[in-house]
């Protein structure tokens, strides 16, 4: 019974812990918040802070964001967005890249977001764009589709 106990303290004390480790990292970045529309926070444009691109996360101080990887053309199965209970920082508003029971089509990811999906016609890949592409992109994603032929 005692074994018990003890697991329910370190519990409590672990949550209290956490909890305060949350609430001291978010009172060292308050002054850069602000509240979006929808009741939300997140860090004010012109920031001091060190945001990873992409993501609105805080940096770790002292360290460069790490390099979002080129855009690519990722495939049905890609782990990207398999285990999220929201992909929303991935698909935006692109819902229609997981259509039915987890099923994903194969999408174009640049700078961290879906900007595309795509498929094989005669061994050629057809990008179906969510809104124009830069003439860069275009180009990154067509030398990812060869490098993949």
């Amino acid at each position: 019974m005692s074994s018990c106990r003890n697991e329910a303290r370190s519990k409590r004390s672990l949550a209290a812990s956490a909890s305060s480790d949350a609430g001291t990292g978010f009172r060292a970045i308050a002054a850069e918040v602000r509240e979006r529309d929808d009741g939300l926070g997140e860090l004010a444009s012109g920031s001091s802070s060190s945001v990873t691109p992409g993501s609105g996360a805080p940096a770790v101080p002292g360290r460069r964001a790490p390099e979002l990887p080129p855009p690519r053309l990722l495939g049905s199965f890609d782990p990207l967005l398999h285990g999220w209970a929201d992909r929303e920082p991935v698909l935006g508003q692109a819902r229609n890249i997981v259509p039915v029971n987890g099923l994903f089509r194969p999408f174009a990811l640049v700078d961290g977001r879906a900007v595309a999906t795509w498929s094989l016609s005669a061994g050629q890949v057809a990008l179906k764009p969510f809104a124009p592409l830069s003439e860069s992109v275009a180009a990154a994603l067509r030398a990812d589709a060869d490098a993949r032929s």
